[in-house]
Parts: C-alpha cells; sequence; structure tokens
C-alpha cells in the first residue's frame, strides 16, 4: 500500500508543472468513514478550473459503489432526485455523479447498463471512429468486488436449424458484409438501414431479451416479418422483440428464414466482465494502466472542446473509486477541460484506469453532508440548475445503524434563565459513524450539572440562584456542554399588547416578554406571572387569559415577575376605534401602477375631523391598456385591535366613478382585498362615510397596509383629488356615522324652505349643480333639491324637495369648492351651514 501511495505521489509531481498548483480555497470532507470529498481550485492550461472530487474506500465494509436510475429508467430526473429516490434504509446514497450518456428523445440511457448480469438496457456502440463508444467500454464491479474499468465485448450468436452464427454488433449503423442487432434500447423506432440488406423481425420471446436477459441466456423466439433486400423501408424494432439486419455475404446467415421459423440468440460477455456486480458503460477510456491512454482521436472536435467534464476512476487495485467533476463554461471560476487536458489531470490524481462520463450541461456532483439525510448539489452546474439525466453513479452507505458519536444541543428557548424557572433542551442531527442521521430516544439522554447554579428534573434545567454553569448532555457515545446563565429579576418586562380595546364579552391572550440588562431574550415560567386587574373591566387567568365584560367598562391589566412590572390599559367596548386621522404625512407613501400619485396632508380646512386629511391626487391618463391604481401605502401595517367587522372612513369625492379599495393582513399573513365602493361606484363629490366589510374566513388579528383608488376601464382612466379622513374599525353591524350635528344656532324653517346665496364675484353656471351644491340629512342621505343660478350670476336659490323637508328634522346645506368663479377658480374650501325644520 505504502508504494502505490508513493507512486500516486511522483505522478503528481511530474505533471504538476502542466496542472498548476491548488488554491488555498481546497477543502476536505470525510462523509462516512469510507467516502471522502475533495474541493480544489487549480490552474490547467492556464484556465481556472473548479473540481470536485468523490473519493471511494471499497475496503470499508459498508461502502460500494452502483448505479442509480428512475423506474421507469426512461424517466429523467435531476442527480439529487435520483440520489433521493434511491436512498433508503441502510442504503444511503452519500455522493452521486451523473453517469453516461442518454438519448434526450426518449429517455433511454445510450449505452449498456446491467445489474448482476442482468441487462437493464442494452444501449449501443458508435459507429463513427470518433464517437465515444466507438470502442466499447464500461465501469462496474466484479464478482469478485473489485472496481473495474475496461474494454468490453459483447459475443452475440443467431441460432436456427441447427447452425449458428456470430453477429457482428449491435444498434448501431450496419455497415457493409456485417449482421447487427437491433432491440428497443435503440435510440430510433426502426433500424434506418438502406435497402441493399434482408432483415428479420422477431417476436414471441420465451422472455424479453433488452431489458430483462441476463449473459449466457439463450433467448428463443419466431419470425414475425421479413424486409426482403431492395425494400426502401427499414424495419419497426418491436417493444417485445428484435430485429437482426444483414447486408452482402453475411445475408447467408438469415437467408434461409421464413415467418413462423423458430430460432434463438444469446448474448455474452467476457469473462472479467460476467456475474459482476453492475456494469456502466461509457466512453471513451481517459486513462489505462495509469497513463494517459484515450481510445479517442484527442484532436477531434468533441475531444478538443473546452467543457465541464466527468469521469469515474479506479486504481490499480481496484479498491479505490473516483468520481470526478469539472465545472465549465464560467470564465474567471472554472472554464472547464479538453478531454485531454481532463484525462492527465486523472492521471495526476493516480488514476488507473478512467472512464469519461456525460459532461457539458449534465455535469453534476451531489454528496450528503453530515447532518442531511440526502444528497444535495455541490458543484456548480453550466445551466444555472441540474440537467435531467437517465443515470447516476452512486457512492453508497450500507452501514447499521448505530450508537450516536455526535449531535447538536441548544436550550429549548435561548436566554438567561430567571431564578425559579426552568428551561428544556432541543437535540437534533445525531449522528452515527457511518454519519446516518439517527433518531432520538428520549428516554435514553441524560442530563447533569453541577447543582450550585441550577438542578435538572425531568430532564429540565431549574434555575436557583445568579450565575453560569454548563449542562452536560449525552447520547450515545457522545456528550455535549450546553452553557447557561441564571439571572436575577427581568431588566426590562413587557406585555403584549401594550393596550387593549376589546369587544363585550370577547377574550384576548396577552403574552410577556422579558429581557436582561443586554436587552436580550430572558427565559422564565409563566406559572411565575402574578396577574390583577382593576375597573371591573373583566377577569385575567394564572395563563394571561383576558375575558372582557359584558358592558362597557375601562380598567388596568398588570402583569407581575419579581420586580418587573407592566401595564396594560383595557378599554372594553363595542364602539368604532379610530386607527388614524390621515393627519401624518411620514405615515404614508405614494404606490402607483400605470399611474401618477403624489400623497399630501391637506390643513387647508378641507377636512372632515381634527387638524388635517390626506390628499390623494392619481393621474390615469396615458394609460394603454390594463388596470390604472394609486396607492397610499402606510409605513407599516395599521393593526386593528379586537376582531372588527368592518373598516370605515371619510372620503371626499371627486365625482370620476372609480373604485375604492384597500388591503388588509391577517394572522396567518394572508392578503385579502377589501371594497369601500363597487366599481364605479365612487361617484359622488363632497364628503361622505364609505365602510369596507372584512371578509368571512379571516384570522384575527388583522392589520390594514392600503387604501387606493383604481380604474380597470382604460376609457375611464382620468386624473383627480380624493381626501381621506378618519379611519376606524367598526365592531357592531349595521353602522351609521352622523354626518352633522346641527348647530345650537341653526335657523328654524318652514318644510317648503327656498335659500337664497349670495356669492361675492360671479359664478361659472356650470359648476352650480346639485353635485356641487346639496342638502342632505344627519345620516348623510342627499335631498331632492332644485339647483339654480341667477341672471347676475352671484347669487342663486336652492329648493326644497317636491314633498317638503320632513318636520322636526336637521338638515345641511353643503356648498362644495367645485363650485368655481366665471374665470374658472374653485373654492378654497366647502361651506356648510345646518338648519332645522318646524
Amino acid at each position: 500500500m505504502k508504494k502505490a501511495i508513493m507512486s500516486a505521489v511522483v505522478c503528481f509531481l511530474c505533471l504538476q508543472s502542466l496542472f498548476g498548483s491548488a488554491a488555498s480555497a481546497d477543502s476536505t470532507v470525510n462523509l462516512t468513514p469510507g467516502v471522502k470529498l475533495e474541493k480544489k481550485n487549480t490552474i490547467v492550461s492556464n484556465k481556472k478550473q473548479s473540481i470536485s472530487i468523490l473519493n471511494v474506500n471499497l475496503l470499508d465494509p459498508y461502502t460500494t459503489v452502483g448505479y442509480g436510475i428512475s423506474s421507469p429508467i426512461t424517466q429523467l430526473a435531476p442527480v439529487t432526485s435520483l440520489a433521493k429516490m434511491n436512498t433508503f434504509e441502510k442504503h444511503h446514497v452519500v455522493g452521486a455523479v451523473n453517469a453516461s450518456f442518454f438519448h434526450i428523445e426518449n429517455g433511454n440511457p445510450a449505452y449498456l447498463l446491467a445489474s448482476n448480469n442482468k441487462i437493464e438496457s442494452l444501449g449501443a456502440l458508435s459507429a463513427l471512429d470518433n464517437g465515444f463508444m466507438h470502442t466499447p467500454a464500461a465501469f462496474g464491479v466484479n464478482k469478485d468486488g473489485k472496481a473495474l474499468i475496461d474494454k468490453f465485448h459483447l459475443n452475440i450468436t443467431l441460432t436456427h436449424h441447427n447452425r449458428t452464427y456470430q453477429l457482428d454488433s449491435f444498434n448501431r449503423q450496419r455497415n457493409p458484409n456485417e449482421s447487427i442487432l437491433f432491440t428497443s434500447s435503440f435510440r430510433f423506432g426502426n433500424t434506418r438501414t438502406n435497402e441493399t440488406g434482408l432483415e428479420i423481425v422477431v417476436r414471441n420471446l420465451n422472455r424479453n431479451l433488452d431489458p430483462g436477459a441476463s449473459f449466457g441466456d439463450e433467448i428463443s423466439g419466431t419470425v414475425a416479418a421479413i424486409r426482403p433486400y431492395g425494400t426502401v423501408s427499414s424495419s419497426i424494432i418491436p417493444k417485445d422483440g428484435f430485429v437482426i439486419s444483414a447486408h452482402g455475404t453475411k445475408v447467408d446467415q438469415i437467408r434461409d428464414l421464413k415467418i413462423g421459423d423458430p430460432l434463438s440468440v444469446k448474448i455474452d460477455t467476457d469473462e472479467k466482465w460476467r456475474n459482476s456486480n453492475f456494469m456502466l458503460a461509457s466512453g471513451p477510456l481517459l486513462v489505462q494502466k495509469g497513463k494517459l491512454d484515450m481510445t479517442i482521436d484527442p484532436s477531434s472536435p468533441r475531444a478538443a472542446y473546452r467543457e465541464p467534464r466527468t469521469a469515474v476512476a479506479v486504481d490499480s487495485t481496484g479498491t479505490k473509486v473516483f468520481y470526478v467533476t469539472v465545472d465549465g463554461r464560467m470564465p474567471g471560476f472554472s472554464e472547464g477541460m479538453t478531454l485531454k487536458e481532463f484525462a492527465g489531470y486523472l492521471a495526476s490524481l493516480g488514476a488507473y484506469q478512467a472512464l469519461n462520463l456525460d459532461g457539458g450541461g449534465s455535469t453534476t456532483m451531489a454528496v450528503r453532508y453530515p447532518g442531511n439525510r440526502y444528497a444535495a448539489l455541490v458543484n456548480k452546474p453550466s445551466d444555472g440548475r441540474q440537467r435531467s439525466v437517465s443515470a447516476i453513479l452512486q457512492a453508497i452507505s450500507t452501514a447499521p445503524y448505530g450508537q450516536a458519536v455526535a449531535f447538536k444541543a441548544q436550550q429549548a428557548v435561548e436566554g438567561k434563565i430567571a431564578i425559579g424557572a426552568s428551561v428544556s433542551f432541543k437535540i437534533t442531527d445525531a449522528l452515527d459513524s457511518y454519519n446516518n442521521l439517527i433518531p432520538i430516544k428520549a428516554e435514553e439522554v441524560q442530563y447533569s450539572t453541577d447543582g450550585t447554579i441550577g438542578k435538572i428534573e425531568d430532564g429540565n434545567f431549574i434555575a436557583l440562584k445568579e450565575g453560569q454553569t454548563n449542562v452536560t448532555i449525552k447520547y450515545g457515545k457522545a456528550q455535549v456542554k450546553v452553557p447557561v446563565t441564571v439571572a436575577g429579576a427581568p431588566h426590562r418586562f413587557e406585555v403584549s399588547p401594550e393596550s387593549l380595546y376589546i369587544q363585550k364579552g370577547d377574550q384576548q391572550q396577552l403574552t410577556v416578554k422579558a429581557y436582561d440588562e443586554a436587552g436580550k431574550p430572558l427565559v422564565f415560567n409563566s406559572s411565575n406571572i402574578k396577574w390583577s386587574i382593576s375597573g371591573e373591566a373583566g377577569t385575567v387567568s394564572q395563563t394571561g387569559l383576558f375575558t372582557a365584560a359584558s358592558s362597557e367598562k375601562s380598567g388596568v391589566i398588570t402583569a407581575e415577575l419579581g420586580t418587573g412590572k407592566a401595564a396594560v390599559p383595557v378599554t372594553v367596548s363595542n364602539k368604532p376605534k379610530l386607527i388614524s386621522r390621515f393627519d401624518n404625512p411620514a405615515a404614508w407613501k405614494a404606490e402607483s401602477i400605470r399611474a401618477k400619485t403624489s400623497l399630501g396632508v391637506s390643513g387647508d380646512s378641507n377636512q372632515k375631523e381634527g387638524t388635517a386629511s390626506l390628499k390623494l391626487s392619481y393621474d390615469f391618463t396615458g394609460n394603454q391598456s390594463g388596470t390604472a391604481a394609486s396607492y397610499a401605502v402606510s409605513s407599516k401595517r395599521i393593526a386593528l385591535s379586537g376582531k372588527p367587522k368592518a373598516i370605515g372612513m371619510w372620503v371626499y369625492g371627486d365625482g370620476q366613478a372609480h373604485w375604492l379599495r384597500g388591503r388588509l393582513y391577517d394572522a396567518a399573513g394572508k392578503e385579502w382585498t377589501v371594497n369601500f365602493t363597487e366599481d364605479g361606484k365612487l361617484n359622488w363629490k363632497g364628503w361622505k362615510y364609505v365602510q369596507a366589510d372584512i371578509p368571512a374566513g379571516v384570522s384575527y388579528p388583522i392589520s390594514l397596509d392600503r387604501v387606493y383608488i383604481t380604474e380597470p376601464n382604460v376609457s375611464n382612466q382620468d386624473k383627480g383629488t380624493l381626501y381621506l379622513d378618519d379611519l376606524q374599525a367598526v365592531y357592531e353591524l349595521p353602522h351609521h356615522e352622523k354626518y352633522f350635528t346641527a348647530d345650537v344656532h341653526a335657523k328654524t324653517v318652514k318644510p317648503d324652505k327656498v335659500w337664497n346665496i349670495k356669492f361675492n364675484t360671479a359664478l361659472n353656471p356650470a359648476s352650480f349643480t346639485n353635485e356641487n351644491i346639496y342638502i342632505q340629512d344627519e345620516n348623510g342621505v342627499r335631498q331632492a333639491v332644485s339647483v339654480k343660478i341667477n341672471a347676475d350670476l352671484k347669487s342663486a336659490a336652492v329648493g326644497a324637495p317636491s314633498s317638503g323637508y320632513a318636520s322636526g328634522k336637521s338638515y345641511q346645506l353643503v356648498v362644495t369648492k367645485y363650485v368655481r368663479s366665471i374665470m374658472g377658480i374653485p373654492f378654497r374650501k366647502d361651506f356648510s351651514m345646518s338648519f332645522k325644520v318646524q
């Protein structure tokens, strides 16, 4: 063994000048005792190369190699998916690479696959001299359990009428004076031969040939069809049979066969490959007997291209296997190699025999890192993602599951621990000596500590006094020390929510957080919290569940933990709750889709309540297609207390008939769109209260992040301005807002009162409409009044409804700012006046 190692080192040193030296980023990871991953960065022919090498030691009793395929075999899948598919109990794929070539058209492997002497896919051979499989070669494990890379030959014989003939080859182009066997592994559905030969189609087999036959089996069948000489169309290859195609001197092998005649075919292989665990054919050979020796012309285009490459190699003893990938097509990271460069690099690694596998975009390596159950990608495929392939080569651990030799442990809840509190521990990623993830049996885990700072009870650490200590956790053959720190009273103590607005009879779970002097969470037991409440607002349980009183109340909930104390003011009410006055410009930002949007705070007395309103200006013009929208987006989501049934707000409309909407998020993070109006119903001027119902199915608590105006109809996409005021949560339906309260000085008039209004400037008659000037009752219902401007353009009359105003009720006359002067100048703000009816 020492001599073999020394020769590999000498070989490496001899080739170092050609292949450069490894970069400092090289790394090695032991995946199992029998499998190691090496990542190397090197220079080949003055080009950067990123190389991944899986070293597999077959001397390890629980390490083996093999190939993995889908079921059915034609189902292409990424390397990681095939590795996962072929991972099961005591058969863990710890490393894998893409294997031999395949036909993209039908998913068939291009070349021979055989397992336990049985053909899974016969594949094909290359007819061209520069084909990768012109010289048949394979990788496998022979009957002695040794890894083998070498040439192979399939001996195919045909027997009929007591005579036996040797066929020249299989599943490739037929050349002059040859006889060829065609099976369903052929890339095409027919033989694609010319009319100068004779072909027989064989069916009714005693058992399937491809796949299914074992090497040395005699497969018998009968002639089902004959394609004679001169027929232009070639024979269709049956799925349940095969075709024998002969030309020239080889036609005599099948000339005397007739439809219905019996015959048999036998496929056998070289003695060195017979009864092997598996064979996977590919090509060309790159290294033979420790030297760069390729079975392809290195100057041929496919060999001379600089590409990502994949190969498998073995040492001279057949006990070491190397899966090697070189990334490519990525200048500055890894450019790939020619086949000659790749062969030289493999020889420099100490390869005795090496076989090329599919490369290019297929080049992929995956490994199961310690702590993972399945293999994950470790190289960088040139497509930017894994390509689906038909087969992989695997490094497999068959080790029985043993005791843990490593695991991870930490506090189940991180942070310092308050005196009197207890904490459990989370144990994960338990690995045995073969890096298999093994289940954790809680009853077998042992805990201990020194007993001065805390004690262990039922796997929990109970804090006794301030200080630092370790909890030692033992499982299997491994142990981990988890440091724990015990702190005194909380430095900061808070209850969530900080204040509570809750409906009568509802419940709310209060949560408590405590922090140490560094502001980090402090672990405590909720059972140690003392709860109290004042004001008869409801009751609070030992777990912090508050149940509201059945009538409107207010009070304070207090939580105490040691010297820490926090108070939560609580209001029990079903009345609406104001959540935003829209008067803070920093609280909102504009966003747009196919529109221009601007936001501002209007403090010019054009507000419904408070000191200002939010001015939303939108411009949908110029859009050619699609919905346009202008958003007022809250800088942070606005939490809505309790379980509101609707959201309401005041909107000063511009009469443009658009759509007013909002967006909510519920406790599960799901988005909900709500409608303050229907599509086209944002069609009024002046102030109006609108309300959006909360959809059924939301999970509380909920929050609002935006309100917006939108227009899906391109023909109605114009521009204008809205004002928003007093956003509120509504808890009882139906709910109606009072639009005004009659002034104590309000006039009392007759039911048929006609209001004469005088202005100090001439007005534009077109602006004098009952949209711009209206009379409404206390519920906002606008009355069917008449509005008429006088000839002087400086006065107008607003007549009562035909049935008169209702006696005993109050009304409000509103002149909006949409009334304009003869010069087109709008009013600065609305004018309103309330009155009472006799």
